[in-house]
């Protein structure tokens, strides 16, 4: 059920002059929106102090709630659901932050908007460092009840959601676009697997609003906006990752990362933030789990993610194959004694295995 709230919002909304600016104007001037909405002419004098005067005869020649009855009638067939700022399930961390989305269009379980959420993000290039850390660290988190949001964008987003998937978990993707219009098209799969899966999908932008760039980077402030806390997998120095790190801080949120290489491009702004003081070093899932006051069930440490350079080289160089200490060599360029070295220690530490023939693959 929609309150007459809603409505009154979603009907100011409607109207193309109506510009964020301007509805947050007459949130923060009227304190009673059915009553503002049932007697505009009484209230003249202060809504054209926001409003144009030609733009309060247009409110005025349509004041009623036909249009919106007629689009929530609408999104309801399609399944979904308008969440307006004064809608009770409108997630509460969400509010605190200082440019709230006035709606969200929302798919699937809304009641996860009340849960602690951990926002998961990162570069679409991901590298097997960070694919293999992502997917053991946000499995482990969201086993322990934490929801993990993301983007749907490929890369690192990607694998926050399927990973928490594969663990029964819940996830919320949070939509550069509307909400029918899925981007990337590659995720259409993964999309409708987070609705099938008890998931959710929100954006503020109407449902057939396609992607537009700049929507990306102001999207960013929603996933650090409804999360307790924000964790960067890989990401360069000036990444969309970065800014949704500026937006946890910003709004007091705690900020995690990953450490890795010095000389991975994908690693260099988790590296800095880290070393500046702007975000804890994830080294286990622990650390994570910790913050939320769980208590995790396996706290083993994460040792197939914690690398020497040289045994990185070896990972990155393995990928999906299956390769002989020839081809290792060949790829690397190291020396055969240290070779051996370290892939005696890599298989100790179970990050590969050996296979018949002398061959060696990353132990999944």
């Amino acid at each position: 059920m929609y309150s007459i709230e809603d409505k009154v919002i979603m009907w100011l909304s409607s109207f193309e002059f109506v510009s964020y600016k301007k509805v947050k104007a007459v949130l923060d001037t009227f304190d009673n929106l059915e009553e503002l909405f049932n007697n505009l002419k009484d209230y003249k004098l202060e809504l054209l102090k926001i409003f144009k005067h030609n733009e309060y005869e247009e409110l005025l020649s349509a004041n009623n709630f036909l249009y919106v009855t007629n689009t929530i009638n609408n999104y309801e067939k399609q399944d979904i659901k308008v969440l307006t700022i004064k809608s009770e399930e409108y997630p509460e961390y969400l509010r605190e932050i200082d440019t709230p989305p006035i709606m969200l269009y929302c798919k699937g379980n809304i009641s996860l908007l009340k849960t602690e959420c951990l926002a998961v993000v990162g570069t679409r290039r991901a590298t097997n460092y960070g694919k293999t850390a992502c997917k053991k660290l946000i499995s482990e988190v969201a086993v322990e009840g934490i929801t993990i949001v993301s983007g749907l964008a490929e890369g690192i987003d990607t694998i926050a959601h399927k990973s928490t998937l594969e663990v029964n978990g819940k996830t919320i993707a949070v939509l550069g676009s509307g909400l029918l219009h899925i981007y990337p098209s590659s995720n259409e799969s993964l999309f409708q697997e987070i609705l099938d899966k008890d998931g959710l999908i929100i954006s503020e932008y109407k449902p057939n609003e396609p992607s537009v760039t700049y929507h990306f980077p102001v999207r960013n402030r929603i996933i650090a906006g409804i999360s307790k806390a924000t964790f960067i997998v890989e990401a360069t120095e000036k990444s969309g990752s970065m800014h949704t790190k500026n937006y946890a801080l910003e709004y007091n949120r705690e900020v995690f990362a990953l450490p890795a290489r010095i000389n991975d491009i994908y690693s260099v702004g988790c590296n800095k933030i880290i070393s500046n003081g702007q975000a804890r070093m994830v080294l286990s899932s622990a650390d994570i789990i910790d913050f939320y006051g769980k208590s995790k069930r396996n706290n083993s440490s994460l040792k197939a993610i914690q690398m020497s350079y040289e045994e990185q080289l070896i990972y990155d160089a393995l990928d999906l194959n299956e390769m002989n200490i020839d081809d290792i060599i060949k790829k690397t360029k190291m020396e055969t004694k240290v070779i051996l070295t370290m892939l005696m220690r890599m298989e100790i530490k179970g990050i590969i295995k050996k296979l018949p023939g002398n061959l060696y693959a990353i132990d999944r």
